[in-house]
């Protein structure tokens, strides 16, 4: 939608079923008992996730890291040449800093924050240096509300927290810093690794507890226009509930990232409920690929984060 669109809707009158105490308390009961619900069986699904996913992390969890350097490193291409616009400009013709809405027309450095998006994207393809691109894009994502204001804080937690994920696990196998054997921070980040790996994660979840909060159950009126200019299919349910059981989801899955529970099966739940808005809605993926790379590095590895490999380098500086 564009900017001016979105102005509108937000000065637009919130549905009553929003404005209702009554009925979102019920759902906030509702969704705290099935959330209990869930928590019960936690055991459960962590015996599940032992047999099923953590082999699948051991043996190919270079996939992860190479996931989120392509994802990243694709984000900012498209961004640095206008390939991910916004609603109502022309594709190929305005760059953006990291997302369609931060356009660089009119900012102060525009070329240097083009350049950097560039160079960093070729780093990260390569795998070279990745921990160091990991801190270059919690700076990037630390930048955005400098240039652009406060708005920018909705999308700095999405973007700093793969960049912790970069810190924490290095490029895998799939990189040049495993060929040469050049990731001469993994012997200094390892006695870290935890902390980063459960910093990315919280992050995550308070960026969707944020969004859910400010942009849905404040601003209800935007998700229900952007849900119905995509005539997404309701199946006969009024469009004010759809949107505040989208909320409530958005708002359980970032609390339970927050408190590192369940971990996988949120990240399978927003890795769906991502992509089948993106179907809906008719847009492309790339829009989100950010939290693709994290969300499916976090899907395969877990709460607590299990070495997927060792570097020769690491192996031998270990020995010694």
């Amino acid at each position: 939608m564009t900017p001016s669109e979105i102005e509108e809707l937000s000065r637009a009158s919130i549905p009553a079923l929003f404005r209702s105490q009554l009925w979102l308390g019920l759902a906030a009961s509702v969704g705290f008992a099935v959330t209990l619900v869930a928590l019960r069986f936690e055991p459960l699904i962590a015996i599940v996730e032992d047999r099923v996913i953590t082999p699948v992390w051991k043996r190919h969890g270079g996939i992860g890291p190479l996931a989120l350097r392509f994802g990243l490193a694709i984000m900012m291409l498209l961004a640095a040449f206008g390939g991910l616009p916004r609603h109502g400009t022309e594709a190929w013709i305005t760059p953006t800093f990291l997302v369609p809405d931060m356009q660089l027309t009119t900012v102060a450095g525009a070329p240097v924050l083009i350049s950097v998006q560039v160079a960093l994207a070729i780093l990260l393809i390569a795998g070279f240096a990745t921990r160091a691109c990991g801190v270059a894009m919690i700076a990037l994502s630390l930048t955005g509300p400098i240039v652009f204001g406060p708005s920018f804080w909705s999308y700095s937690p999405h973007f700093a927290a793969p960049g912790l994920i970069l810190i924490a696990l290095g490029a895998g196998r799939f990189s040049v810093d495993h060929v040469l054997n050049c990731d001469t921070a993994e012997r200094l980040i390892a006695p870290y690794r935890q902390v980063f790996w459960r910093m990315s994660h919280i992050l995550i979840g308070a960026g969707f507890v944020y969004l859910g909060l400010a942009y849905k159950l404040i601003q209800p009126t935007l998700l229900i226009a952007i849900l119905e200019h995509g005539n997404m299919p309701t199946f006969g349910i009024p469009m004010p509930i759809i949107a505040l059981v989208m909320t409530g989801v958005e708002i359980l899955c970032g609390a339970l990232l927050v408190t590192g529970r369940l971990v996988r099966p949120v990240a399978l739940a927003i890795l769906g409920a991502i992509t089948f808005l993106a179907i809906v809605l008719g847009e492309t993926p790339l829009f989100h690929a950010n939290l693709y790379g994290a969300l499916l590095v976090i899907l395969l590895a877990g709460r607590t984060v299990p070495v997927a490999h060792r570097s020769p380098r690491f192996q031998q500086m270990r020995a010694v």
